[in-house]
């Protein structure tokens, strides 16, 4: 009964989500309040109904209703219940179905925030959105509704992809997804002001920035997720390999960066308003590639699980996208000239420029890399794909200099500034950069490359520490104790400090990258039970193999006791599971993680009596990577926060002769 509800919903939302977009759009050209009313209801409607159809699948799911094909698909008797919530968007099916519901309570939550606050706007961003949504319903049921029934019910599923049994697959995928689809908003934000015609004026700029936060916030989750995730099972003893699937978030990632950088100059100084309008929108259209990749593209991915013919579809509605905000943008360009001009190269302004440049290039780059191989197949029958050594080279000197602009920018001087006082400014990072390149050397490195690197990294970590301590000894001098006025500093500008922290928290992933990427050790060894072997400073035995059939899977695991420099850290347990009917393995490698470096073990084969090959790793640095996370989010949430106003004084009318005190 509550699947059958569910399938009748969803073509009520799509029907509602049509409704919308005409309506909204109608009610504002023809000004119909009364229509503008009804289609903002109705957008509140969707949500209500997506849960509906959602809540329908868990339970097809969770009851082991096999009549339903995705459920029959996508699970099985033997699949642990708790991963019922990763079967529901293991497939395209369902995660579009995810997608949909996510996105219907975001533009909820976005169209009271416009309706309130930039009312002129609020209907043309509402029709929008709603259009977005009308796409995502009408590919929902017409090619992929995940309640449509089999005619036959068989007495069991086929399950879902083995490498998605990972706890990393209850948050990375869903916020991977809804990062992508929340990049809606802003555009769908700033197309309507151009629609509304209100681009002159800078009143969208806050609402604009936070849900661009927002965006950017999911998305940074959602990457460094999947980076820990492909850590921990593909076996790859590394984080990123620039496969098209981790490409497809990166790129709008890149694009989300610029505009909530750029349009904090919009909001201070009254510039870059064609500029922001561009970059969110070249943003949403690359969240498209990403989901036309995920979608079943043509592009090749190490792991694309959802594989389909319908990607062509979302290519087409990526291009209608791309021509209609540029249609906008040209019919309304004449209202977006700013009202200042950049005055100086030596500026912030001029900074954050180049740091949105800088973005784009390392964005279209890694889009030209990640379809290369659909060109190279369509010249010439061959499919040639361009590997990590290729953006290695070409982004790596990019994103150097981004984390060196990074440090930089933020301290320059708004309108100009000439070299001298550049200068002045930056003797103290450039000081401890110079100290800690020379401290590198003393330590034995010799590779001119990543000492640079390092070096660029701590002029950020310098930049912000100098700001912070600058800041809290003039509050301290004012009475309030260090801890106090650090606290007051934060709370005083949330915004510039929240962007402080998550500098702080790139210049730690820089870090990590670059430890991981020049200084990691990989070595092959083929074992057998007792065996001892060494790799730098480890030292490892291998002392126990077990192998446990089940009746769709063959668990084997080694044990291994691990000492450093001679002194005995504990015992290491390494997993590779060979799942029989899909002829996958998934593996768990053996990790010891400390702010060093990781010992990293992965079971490449198990022979007979336990002999097995083993890849081991030393990878430096690599936990600061995952700590960087938790500064993205603190920084995210700091900037994000809403400032405590003092409250207003009324402004009743005096009456006639009454004068207050002093004025």
């Amino acid at each position: 009964m509550l699947v059958d509800a569910g399938f009748v919903a969803l073509p009520i939302a799509l029907v509602v989500g049509g409704y919308v977009t005409v309506a909204s759009f109608v009610g504002a050209r023809l000004h119909a309040p009364v229509l503008v009313l009804s289609a903002r209801y109705g957008m509140m409607t969707v949500p209500l109904l997506l849960a509906i159809a959602t809540l329908a699948l868990v339970y097809a799911f969770v009851t082991h209703d096999f009549s339903v094909r995705y459920v029959a698909e996508n699970s099985s008797l033997a699949l642990p219940q708790i991963y019922t919530w990763v079967a529901l968007y293991a497939g395209n099916a369902g995660s579009l179905l995810f997608i949909a519901t996510v996105y219907s309570f975001l533009t909820a939550i976005a169209v009271v925030g416009l309706s309130r606050k930039l009312p002129y706007t609020a209907p043309y961003a509402t029709s929008v959105m709603a259009l977005v949504m009308a796409f995502f319903l009408g590919v929902i049921v017409f090619l992929a509704n995940p309640l449509e029934r089999l005619a036959i019910a068989p007495l069991d599923g086929q399950g879902i992809n083995p490498l998605l049994i990972h706890f990393g697959m209850f948050i990375h995928p869903p916020m991977q997804m809804m990062g992508l689809i929340s990049v809606a908003i802003p555009f769908s934000i700033a197309i309507g002001v151009l629609l509304a015609g209100r681009g002159g004026r800078d009143e969208w700029v806050d609402l604009g920035r936070t849900w661009g936060m927002v965006s950017w916030l999911i998305l940074t989750v959602g990457l460094l997720l999947g980076s820990w995730w492909a850590y921990t099972i593909l076996g790859w003893g590394g984080y990123w390999a620039w496969d098209p699937v981790e490409n497809s978030a990166l790129m709008p990632w890149l694009a989300m960066t610029a505009f909530v950088h750029s349009i904090m100059v919009q909001k201070r100084r009254g510039m870059f308003r064609m500029w922001n309008i561009i970059l969110v929108s070249v943003a949403f259209v690359l969240a498209e590639m990403g989901m036309f990749i995920n979608r079943g593209g043509p592009v090749p991915s190490v792991h694309s699980f959802a594989q389909s013919t319908m990607g062509w579809v979302f290519l087409g509605f990526m291009a209608f996208t791309l021509i209609a905000a540029l249609a906008a943008f040209v019919w309304r360009i004449d209202t977006l000239k700013s009202r200042e001009r950049l005055d100086s190269m030596l500026s912030r302004e001029s900074a954050f420029l180049t740091q949105n440049v800088l973005f784009l290039a390392v964005a279209f780059i890694t889009l030209w890399g990640t379809i290369y191989p659909v060109f190279s197949e369509a010249a010439s029958d061959e499919v040639i794909t361009v590997g990590k050594p290729f953006f290695d080279r070409v982004n790596g000197p990019i994103l150097l200099a981004l984390v060196f602009l990074m440090g930089v920018g933020p301290l320059l001087p708004w309108r100009r500034a000439n070299l001298r006082n550049v200068l002045t400014i930056l003797r103290v990072p450039l000081a401890g950069a110079a100290i800690a390149a020379v401290a590198l050397i003393i330590l034995g490195l010799r590779e001119p490359l990543p000492i640079l690197a390092v070096a660029v990294c701590v002029i950020a970590f310098v930049a912000v520490g100098h700001e912070w301590m600058r800041g809290s000894r003039v509050r301290h001098r004012r009475g309030e104790s260090y801890p106090l006025a650090f606290a007051r500093l934060l709370g005083a500008n949330r915004p510039r400090y929240g962007g402080y922290v998550v500098h702080l928290g790139i210049a730690m992933l820089a870090i990590g990258a670059i430890g991981s990427s020049f200084y990691a050790v990989q070595r092959d060894f083929n074992v057998s039970l007792g065996d001892t072997r060494s790799i730098g400073d480890y030292e490892f035995t291998y002392v126990d193999f077990g192998s446990q059939p089940f009746s769709d899977r063959i668990e084997m695991m080694a044990r291994f006791n691990v000492s450093r420099e001679g002194s005995a850290i504990g015992s290491m347990d390494a997993r590779r599971t060979f799942y029989i009917s899909h002829e996958v393995g998934a593996t768990r490698a053996a990790i010891r993680s400390t702010p060093i470096e990781d010992f990293y073990i992965v079971p490449s084969e198990f022979g007979e009596n336990g002999t097995a090959v083993f890849r081991v790793y030393i990878n430096p640095l690599v936990w600061w990577m995952w700590v960087a996370g938790f500064l993205f989010v603190l920084g995210a949430v700091l900037a994000l926060s809403p400032r405590r106003r003092p409250p207003v004084p009324a402004t009743l009318p005096l009456p006639k002769g009454v004068r207050l005190a002093g004025v």
